[in-house]
């Protein structure tokens, strides 16, 4: 393996002795826990660590969140360029299917971290790294098929180094599901290939990543009444429900009784999500005297649709208008519309480092531009279409964000190398605008110029080789998201977002066990928390709280007794809270008085369990060895357990997910042989004690009348009960 690293992803990972909390992986422990499931799923036994599936199964649109934080807070780069998008800051992981297979190693740094490059980081931050060539050509096939129709194949390949420095590699995916729920499926590919040629002083590398994806749409969730509720409370319910669309719709209503957790709000086929997204990255690293340079270029290209069904749409929203008849007019009808985004994101990055004895320096800047349009059209309506071009769009309009930012930072060793700290600077320039109309046909006019400033200080002690301990002090800044200014209640803008973190950590380690210990506290200003609703695309609403934090302490511990058996376990409790909020309710049977206010103070903030667990218990046995190959088995037995979660910002005990525990059990068989690779063969049984379980919901309450009028939808996500997965691994 030639280790061809971009600087720009030295900067994104932390140095071995960084004051942080800090977790690796590497290649061959994610190919351990692959099973056709997306990143998160892969990463779901690291601390504080919650993952979510909106198909149920871990494959087609999944998320994260880190110690409460939801994806927009948590900064991801791939070679050091982020892979956030623009807008939203999510972390569209179904872009780019089985991204897992081109990972080289991957690091997950908890809080605001050490990361310079991009936007900072409020969650944590997660690196990924592809550049690791092969220096011996060599590939991989997996075979894979498993529960609700899920398959997957992918091949991968490498030269090795070719002549006097090339290497070329590259790798082929796709993997198809039809997804837990109804109506969920996936059909996801993506191709990855690298070039490299590296001399003794440098090198020069292009990477291109390219996705596609189609997948139903299984946003809406599941009424929290279809999981619990028999037919009469289903039925009396959905009477009250109109504000959802359940109260007049009898067969919605009866698929809901029939299907329960199963059920799918979407009943039209074609209800799809169909994204096209390619990412192109160029690294030059070159060592000039006592300095390591290094730049790159990257263009990112996403160009894709929802399409829906509306049923009794209102016609003027497309400009067709009302029809006239003889007695009457026609101003509404069923629509199948198209919502595109069509969007550029392209920068450069620059960094410099030097090393002086016991001294580090790195110098750095990056420039980022994205261009997005948001253009919808109605491909089908049952009136007034003969009116409108085929081309016709109901609304248009673009977004522009510029991004600019110049880092520097600092470390020295002291005492004898005992001591090391390390500070940063990270200066930053975001623009935003967006102009033309919107989906509800308003004109929007975003024109806004943010700057920031993020210091961070950290020291580590290494008392002796068996303990370590480091604290660190570190602000981070957030912009706000497209949706923050769209969805708005007030004409005034929302708020950028700070965090000061203070993390004080300890590690003890020997030969048989080793533990560590993070305290936390995250100190917030204008926090931007999830309100548990949503927009008309399945897009989170979020809403500035002026103070909050979240306090907690991180436990992770593993022991190596020998005899082929391991341990780990983690486990985080934190206290969450917002300080003061004002709920904002709509009375809809209020005209004089539209909006009511209600004042709430220390309640939890959304989606923060209060305590998380993992326990992971590894045997590997029959461990066989002879002249020409070795083979070996592992069985694996592991728990995540997730503690209650509020679905908005209220404490309300009836807006919450129930805490639930998962178990999971992974067999592996390999044989290798010395001149030939190896062929392992993986089960994974998920949740096989079949919990029935939500990991993830929304909430919105409404008025009609006063408050004691007052109707709270809540939906949920239902995760899959016992499924499995069986894949075929052959390395050669």
């Amino acid at each position: 393996m030639v280790e061809l690293l971009p600087a720009t992803v030295s900067s994104i990972q932390s140095p071995d002795r960084a004051p942080y909390a800090t977790q690796k992986m590497n290649a061959s422990e994610l190919a351990k826990r692959d099973g056709s499931m997306d990143l998160p799923f892969l990463l779901r036994f690291t601390p504080s660590l919650v993952v979510t599936s909106d198909a149920g199964a871990g494959v087609g649109y999944t998320s994260m969140r880190i110690r409460g934080s939801d994806q927009s807070h948590i900064n991801v780069t791939i070679n050091g360029v982020t892979l956030n998008d623009a807008e939203s800051h999510q972390v569209y992981w179904v872009d780019l299917p089985d991204l897992s297979s081109s990972i080289d190693e991957l690091e997950i740094q908890r809080g605001v971290g050490s990361s310079s490059n991009g936007p900072g980081a409020f969650g944590a931050t997660v690196s990924l790294n592809t550049m690791n060539f092969d220096t011996e050509p060599g590939g991989k096939m997996v075979l894979g098929g498993g529960s609700f129709g899920t398959l997957r194949s992918m091949l991968k390949w490498s030269t090795g180094q070719l002549g006097s420095g090339f290497f070329i590699e590259g790798r082929a995916s796709r993997i198809v599901s039809d997804g837990y729920l109804d109506r969920s499926a996936s059909d996801l590919s993506s191709v990855q290939m690298g070039l490299g040629y590296r001399w003794d002083s440098g090198h020069l590398a292009y990477s291109a990543m390219l996705g596609h994806e189609r997948t139903q749409q299984a946003w809406y969730g599941v009424p929290r009444i279809g999981l619990t509720g028999d037919s009469a409370a289903i039925v009396a319910w959905a009477a009250n429900s109109y504000e959802y669309g359940y109260g007049g719709d009898d067969e919605r209503i009866s698929d809901l009784i029939e299907r329960g957790r199963l059920h799918n709000y979407y009943s039209y086929a074609d209800q799809v999500d169909d994204y096209r997204q390619d990412h192109h990255q160029l690294h030059f690293s070159q060592k000039q005297g006592a300095w390591n340079l290094g730049a790159t270029v990257h263009y990112t290209r996403g160009n894709g649709y929802y399409e829906q069904f509306k049923a009794d749409d209102d016609l003027a929203l497309y400009g067709a208008g009302p029809l006239g008849l003889a007695d009457s007019s026609i101003t509404t009808g069923d629509v199948i519309r198209r919502r595109w985004l069509d969007n550029d994101f392209y920068g450069m990055l620059v960094q410099a480092t030097r090393e002086w004895e016991g001294v580090s320096l790195q110098l750095g800047a990056g420039v980022f531009d994205y261009i997005g349009g948001h253009f919808g059209v109605p491909i089908w309506m049952q009136f007034g279409a003969t009116g409108l071009a085929p081309t016709h769009r109901y609304y248009d309009n673009t977004g522009k964000k510029s991004d600019r930012y110049a880092f520097s930072a600092l470390s020295s060793d002291a005492f004898d190398g005992r001591m090391q700290w390390r500070g940063e600077v990270q200066l930053r320039q975001v623009g935003y605008e967006v102009i033309g109309s919107d989906n509800d046909l308003r004109m929007l006019q975003v024109d806004t110029i943010m700057a920031f400033v993020n210091p961070k200080f950290g020291a580590d002690w290494l008392f002796n080789d068996a303990n370590r301990m480091f604290v660190s002090v570190a602000r981070g800044s957030r912009e706000p998201v497209r949706n923050d200014f769209i969805d708005r209640s007030s004409d005034a803008y929302p708020k950028a977002e700070t965090l000061t973190d203070l993390e004080l950590g300890w590690e003890h380690g020997t030969r048989h066990w080793s533990i560590e210990a993070v305290a936390y506290h995250m100190r917030y200003q204008n926090q931007l928390v999830l309100t548990g609703a949503l927009n008309d695309v399945g897009s989170p609403v979020r809403m500035n709280v002026e103070a909050s934090q979240r306090t907690g302490l991180e436990l992770s511990l593993n022991w190596r007794p020998g005899n082929g058996f391991t341990w780990f376990g983690t486990v985080t409790q934190s206290v969450n809270t917002i300080d003061a909020l004002e709920e904002t309710l709509f009375d809809y049977g209020n005209d004089e008085l539209p909006i009511v206010s209600v004042a709430h103070t220390g309640t939890d903030i959304s989606f923060s369990p209060r305590t998380t667990g993992v326990s992971v218990a590894t045997l590997e046995f029959w461990n066989r060895t002879t002249a020409s190959h070795s083979t070996a088995a592992s069985i694996e037995w592991s728990a995540r357990y997730v503690g209650k979660q509020y679905l908005d910002n209220t404490s309300n005990e009836d807006r919450a997910l129930p805490a639930y525990e998962v178990n999971d059990l992974r067999l592996r068989w390999i044989r290798s042989r010395a001149e030939s690779g190896n062929v392992a063969l993986s089960v994974h049984i998920r949740n096989f004690l079949n919990a029935q379980y939500s990991a993830n919901g929304w909430t919105y309450s409404y008025l009609y009348g006063g408050m004691e009028s007052m109707t709270t939808e809540v939906y949920v996500y239902p995760q899959a009960g016992a499924h499995g997965m069986l894949s075929l691994e052959v390395n050669f």
